[in-house]
């Protein structure tokens, strides 16, 4: 056993290892394989509006194509935002009646 100055310095340096390592493995947003091509997106998406029935996107890193957020509309057609790459934001016009979810499609360049 370590003791003194050394040994916490010994200690903090395995938990700094250790938290480097989780960090390195986290798993990305989305990582979809469209044929050869996969696209890595790194986005967030979600309902606004007062009956929370419009889509919106939001995407930090994007890489090897672009993504937007589908609104799954309830008896309606499904409204879509406009394709983004990266850092940025979209945001589309309501449901006609409900919104059953909000989904992330990504397409490769």
């Amino acid at each position: 056993m370590l003791r003194g100055n050394f040994g916490r310095k010994v200690a903090a340096l395995g938990i700094a290892a250790a938290a480097l390592t989780s960090l390195v493995t986290a798993a990305p947003a989305q990582a979809a394989a469209t044929g050869a091509n996969a696209v890595y997106a790194d986005c967030a998406v979600g309902s606004y509006g007062k009956n929370s029935d419009g889509v919106w996107i939001s995407c930090g890193d994007v890489v090897g194509g672009e993504a937007r957020g589908r609104a799954d509309c309830a008896a309606a057609p499904d409204i879509y935002t406009s394709w983004v790459t990266g850092w940025k934001y979209s945001q589309n016009g309501f449901c006609l009646f409900k919104m059953r979810g909000a989904i992330m499609e990504t397409r490769a360049f």
